[in-house]
């Protein structure tokens, strides 16, 4: 029997604070002569600075529906929304004090009410390079959520004067190691700055400092090809859980991803002669051939680290691992 297929539904969810820029990029989603035909539901769950005019609108071939009450943004209401405009699309500029826990339960919602369509999720965070270490600073927990949730986060308002591109990444990269990042600029010489790291890959001897350790382990887990077969230098923690292959410990540290409370081990496999004289839980120095490998503990391909050399080393001043 042919069976008919499904039609889909985009569903885009916008995240990001005041002034990030959520408004402007919703307005560029709907004017985009790639959808020409496409009708637009906009479900604004905040009035920001700039504001969705009626000559957007008409251009966008959209409408816009305002849910300003937390508890009003639920299917029940959306279905509402949905019945009045019957759009091809809906795009959600959601209220960035809200907790994002709402988005993937209205997504389940959205499914069974548009049961005959196939609905396609994609969250984007928009953060503005202007506030976003003083956001970092003042609100890790909320930005982490949002980073957590977001598929793509956009960073606009770039420039080559001020933006940390290496503490951005790190930041976001720690807590969502798959989201994809994208900067904008208007500054044409932003995209042809290279992004620095404070130690040299390039050198016979990778030596990474404490205060780097976060940095590297973004890095590392990004660019493979950078330190695959590279020999390093790196102070860490070793743990001996029970059930590793003979030799190996695991050797990483302890990071904070936002606050206190998200603290955790980042660690991976190291290999050597002997750890015997060397207690679980102790700080040392190893110098080692970094190779990626496929291991059962990881059941994937992964980091190894196979020691040439072994010190003994003092706590760090600082024993959190931070990516900024």
């Amino acid at each position: 029997m042919f069976k008919r297929k499904k039609k889909e539904m985009m569903v885009y969810v916008v995240m990001g604070f005041l002034e990030a820029g959520k408004t402007s990029l919703i307005c560029d989603l709907i004017t985009d002569d790639m959808y020409d035909d496409v009708k637009t539901l906009i479900l604004a769950c905040e009035e920001g600075e700039e504001e969705y005019t009626q000559d957007i609108l008409n251009r966008g071939k959209a409408v816009c529906e305002y849910i300003e009450d937390e508890e009003a943004f639920c299917g029940e209401v959306i279905k509402k929304f949905l019945k009045k405009h019957r759009p091809d699309r809906i795009i959600i500029e959601y209220n960035g004090m809200w907790p994002v826990a709402h988005i993937p339960k209205l997504c389940d919602e959205l499914e069974e009410i548009c049961f005959d369509s196939e609905v396609i999720f994609q969250t984007l965070d928009v953060a503005n390079d202007e506030t976003f270490l003083l956001y970092m600073k003042n609100m890790p927990s909320m930005m982490v959520e949002h980073f957590k949730m977001a598929q793509m986060v956009i960073v606009n308002r770039c420039t080559v004067e001020k933006t940390n591109k290496t503490a951005i990444r790190g930041s976001i990269k720690a807590v969502n190691p798959a989201v994809q990042i994208v900067y904008e600029s208007e500054d044409d010489a932003f995209y042809e700055m290279k992004e620095e790291l404070p130690f040299d890959i390039n050198a016979e001897v990778i030596d990474i400092s404490n205060d780097d350790f976060g940095l590297w382990y973004i890095d590392m887990s990004e660019h493979q090809e950078n330190y695959d077969g590279k020999t390093l230098k790196v102070t860490g923690m070793i743990q001996k859980p029970s059930g590793l292959p003979q030799g190996f410990v695991v050797f990483g540290r302890f990071a904070m991803t936002c606050c206190a409370d998200d603290v955790q081990y980042m660690g991976f496999l190291c290999k050597a002669d002997s750890w015997e004289e060397y207690k679980n839980k102790q700080y040392v120095t190893v110098t080692a051939r970094l190779e990626y490998k496929y291991m059962d503990e990881y059941g994937e391909e992964g980091p190894v680290f196979y020691a040439e050399e072994i010190i003994p080393a003092e706590k760090p001043d600082e024993e959190l691992v931070y990516f900024n």
